[in-house]
């Protein structure tokens, strides 16, 4: 009996040890699997913040990297572009200052005598026409007359520099036999200190010397003016008439006022830009020491500074290259970009110091580990505190510790692993963490992934700042797409525009530099019998031009309707253009009307390239050649100017070939121009096509030619051929 009860009370025993084994175990068990699990969560929180550092780093980098490179190339393609626009404004004033003076060389008849008086101190900042002599010129009664001819452009002049009076600092016009004719601010300058007026000899000023032994338009740079004594940039146009020099006309800015307006555009945290000129010298810098020294005199060459980088990246420029690359400067390494000025073929770049820009993406970094380590260390002393709780329960609560555990591990296992699979479902473009119920714990574990939610919502909108910008990019692209299209839509485009009409076939078209331009045609019948040609050139590019081009096309159009010859409707218009043109716009227009029935044609040519003729004649041999009357002065410019035509004949087969100067100065990589030459020779080589046919092969010659380089004109085109009644 002692034995069974022994037996029994040791089986009762092995029992309740095997029992409390098992509780024992149950609960260590959990408990230890729960340990295991947070210490894996741990290990994979760790793992993935390094995990996701690393990837918001390499994405950082490469976006920062991308956005950096496409908006400091848009900048400094900006800068440049502004820069060259001051010195093509201030380049076309020359050029078309001449194109003026030219006129009144070749037609003096057409102009009376303006008078002229010398240099007076009390005109001393008023813009004034005044004459001055060399110390060996002894003009003619003759020169004279010439001389008071063209004081005519005084008007023109004055406007000019009052259109750009922050660049423009003169314009003259000089003659070879010593007379100079000048319009400026600084009358009281040209007197010594005893009251004499100064002579003035253009012969000795590089823009004359370069001018004439060039034979074209000339840039010089950091020239000394005497009297003005500060130095000067200068551009300078030679006028000839049937090989003679008559004339060279001067458009001048200061240095100072060039490099404050390079300053001003390029104002920026962090950056800073320079203009170097095509022969190496630094035209404009910000410092005044280091490698970037700036003077008055130019005399920092960019190739003796020895920075091979740098030097590399000018060469690339000045080909007309824009890029974007790494240079050392003052021993600390920069991000650059750089553009070429198109005008005055120097380079414009722009610099940026790489620890600058690579400073938010290290911010953004640093400020993730710091999070990444503050939850780690919270998550650290939540399994501590975890761990003593479970002893104290293995204690306290044997008898329920399997129920206890297993309640107490599903919640605690269940949200972890959760958390686990969402987290590990963080990479590449997906940062999306949502916080769900499972984590709302009330402990470290809600703390945790609220943590890991605030983080994912950070990234994401980071990533919406990203694309809102892309987005407003495509805006403002897309805005600019319809303005060219409504821009296109105004010009006649469907052909043959006359499908019914056997008399002749024609075709036209039209590319702009930008997205809109300046150029433009029409083609409409007047009558049953007459039908009118026109092709158009506006000064400028982009938004203002086309505005100034629809004035323009609907003036043409709507007087033309109204009947009246050539050279009657472009005078009219052409007062109509300039009542309130204080823009001082203008246009270049060539207007032709021709009779259907017999050929002839009339043309008027408001300073516009002459149209050229094909004309066939013994049997495969065509020529190309001129027509048309001389060029006439531009629309827009003189209110009371007049007007010539010219008439000649076409004969069944032949075609008129009527284009602005994008064509002919349509530029390759080395700036070498298309040509006069070129254009007939494609011509020519195309006479057989009709007209459609050769406008398509004289574009894909002008094509080849350029080998891919920026189109800096609008490029516009028409052909008309004669069929006959």
């Amino acid at each position: 009996m002692k034995n069974r009860k022994k037996a029994s009370k040791g089986l009762q025993k092995k029992v309740f040890r095997l029992c409390i084994m098992l509780v024992i175990t149950a609960i260590c068990g959990f408990a230890i699997m729960g340990m295991i699990q947070l210490r894996t969560l741990l290990k994979m929180a760790n793992e993935t913040g390094q995990t996701q550092a690393k990837t918001v780093r390499a994405q950082s980098e490469t976006s920062m990297m991308q956005m950096a490179e496409e908006s400091m190339k848009n900048m400094a393609f900006q800068a440049a572009d502004n820069t060259d626009w001051e010195m093509w404004e201030l380049r076309s004033e020359a050029v078309l200052l001449a194109a003026q003076a030219e006129d009144i060389f070749r037609h003096p008849e057409n102009y009376g005598e303006c008078l002229i008086d010398a240099p007076k101190k009390e005109n001393a900042g008023k813009l004034t026409l005044q004459l001055m002599l060399s110390d060996w010129a002894s003009p003619t009664q003759e020169d004279m007359v010439m001389v008071r001819k063209l004081a005519n452009l005084a008007p023109m002049m004055e406007q000019m520099i009052r259109n750009n009076e922050y660049n423009t600092q003169d314009l003259i016009i000089s003659l070879p036999n010593g007379v100079s004719l000048f319009m400026d601010i600084t009358s009281e300058q040209k007197f010594d200190e005893n009251g004499k007026l100064l002579t003035y000899d253009s012969k000795e000023r590089p823009w004359w010397q370069q001018a004439v032994e060039q034979k074209d338009v000339v840039l010089t740079h950091a020239v000394h003016s005497t009297l003005l004594n500060k130095s000067e940039i200068d551009f300078g146009v030679p006028i000839y008439l049937d090989g003679k020099l008559m004339a060279v006309v001067e458009s001048s800015v200061s240095l100072d006022t060039f490099q404050n307006f390079v300053s001003e555009v390029t104002i920026g945290d962090g950056l800073f830009s320079i203009v170097v000129s095509n022969d190496g010298k630094l035209v404009y810098s910000p410092f005044d020491e280091g490698e970037l020294k700036m003077d008055q005199l130019l005399s920092t060459d960019i190739v003796d500074l020895d920075n091979d980088e740098l030097d590399a990246l000018l060469q690339r420029s000045f080909k007309g290259e824009l890029g974007f690359s790494e240079v050392t400067i003052n021993g600390k390494r920069h991000y650059v970009a750089y553009a070429p000025m198109i005008t005055t073929k120097w380079a414009q770049l722009l610099f940026m110091e790489k620890e600058i820009l690579e400073e938010p993406t290290e911010a953004l970094l640093a400020q993730m580990d710091e999070t990444s380590r503050k939850t780690i260390k919270k998550y650290e002393k939540s399994f501590r505190q975890s761990s003593w709780l479970t002893i104290i329960v293995m204690i306290l609560l044997v008898t329920n510790a399997i129920l206890v555990a297993m309640m107490f591990s599903g919640k605690l296992t269940n949200p972890i692993n959760r958390m686990t699979e969402a987290v590990g479902q963080i990479e590449g473009d997906n940062f999306k963490f949502e916080m769900d119920d499972i984590y709302r714990t009330g402990d470290e574990i809600e703390l945790l992934a609220e943590t890991f939610g605030e983080l994912s919502e950070r990234t994401k909108k980071y990533i919406r700042e990203i694309m809102e910008i892309t987005a407003e990019k495509e805006r403002i692209g897309a805005e600019l797409s319809v303005a060219a299209k409504i821009q296109q839509d105004m010009l006649p485009q469907k052909f043959p525009l006359y499908p019914d009409r056997k008399e002749f076939e024609l075709y036209a078209s039209m590319d702009p530099a930008k997205e809109v331009g300046g150029d433009f045609y029409d083609i409409f019948m007047i009558d049953e019998n007459h039908l009118a040609l026109v092709m158009a050139d506006v000064s400028g590019k982009g938004i203002p031009a086309s505005l100034f081009m629809v004035i323009s096309k609907t003036l043409l159009k709507n007087r033309s309707l109204l009947g009246g010859s050539p050279s009657e409707i472009i005078t009219d218009v052409n007062r109509q253009l300039c009542e309130g043109n204080k823009a001082a716009m203008f246009v270049t227009v060539c207007f032709a009307i021709v009779t259907l029935s017999t050929g002839e044609v009339v043309e008027t040519n408001a300073g516009h390239e002459k149209p050229l003729l094909l004309i066939e004649s013994e049997g495969e041999k065509t020529a190309v050649r001129e027509v048309g009357t001389e060029h006439d002065v531009i629309l827009g410019g003189i209110r009371k100017a007049r007007f010539h035509e010219d008439t000649f004949m076409m004969k069944p087969g032949e075609q008129l070939f009527i284009y602005t100067d994008g064509v002919t100065e349509a530029k390759n990589k080395e700036g070498t121009m298309y040509g006069m030459k070129r254009l007939m020779e494609a011509l020519d080589r195309n006479k057989s096509e009709d007209p459609k046919e050769l406008l398509h092969k004289v574009r894909e010659d002008i094509d080849r030619f350029v080998e891919g380089a920026d189109q800096f004109d609008d490029l516009t085109m028409l052909s008309f051929k004669y069929r006959g009644m």
